[in-house]
């Protein structure tokens, strides 16, 4: 459960910073968010995790938003049957973000294939895709302590 959660923040998160090109000042992304009813642990996790995964590739989160002019995997007639095409279009919107990599995307369908329910909903991709995303990160209890903002402010220098 909070996986799914956290995934909801981080997606929200990088459409926020794709559309609004907000440099430094994440308050009021923050506040939105615990609006909608997110815990500050949660929130902080998320800030936390997106700048780490971003910064491992060497670019601020801003400059990496650019979405994947590849071609999309276009799911087979007995993966048609049972994914529900809002988890589908779910799981193609993570790939966009740059969230899963093909592997990682295959991945998540194969898992959810094998959960031998009869119908995939949204809620079991995002399951399936938290659990492939954040990895071990939950586990890593370092990354809980919350997100660190230098001197009192809500920038990151």
């Amino acid at each position: 459960m909070i996986q799914e959660r956290i995934i909801e923040i981080i997606v929200y998160l990088l459409q926020e910073l794709k559309r609004s090109q907000v440099k430094g000042n994440y308050s009021n992304i923050s506040k939105k968010l615990v609006s909608r009813g997110y815990t500050e642990n949660e929130i902080n996790f998320a800030f936390s995790w997106v700048f780490n995964h971003f910064q491992e590739k060497r670019h601020a989160p801003e400059e990496s938003l650019e979405y994947s002019s590849r071609s999309s995997r276009v799911l087979h007639e007995v993966e048609k049957m049972v994914i529900q095409p809002e988890a589908h279009g779910y799981l193609l919107q993570l790939r966009q973000l740059g969230l899963l990599d093909d592997y990682e995307f295959e991945l998540v369908i194969e898992k959810a294939l094998t959960l031998g329910t009869s119908i995939i909903t949204i809620d079991d991709i995002k399951t399936i895709a938290g659990s492939i995303i954040l990895g071990n990160d939950l586990n890593n209890q370092g990354n809980w302590d919350g997100f660190y903002y230098p001197f009192g402010s809500n920038s990151i220098q």
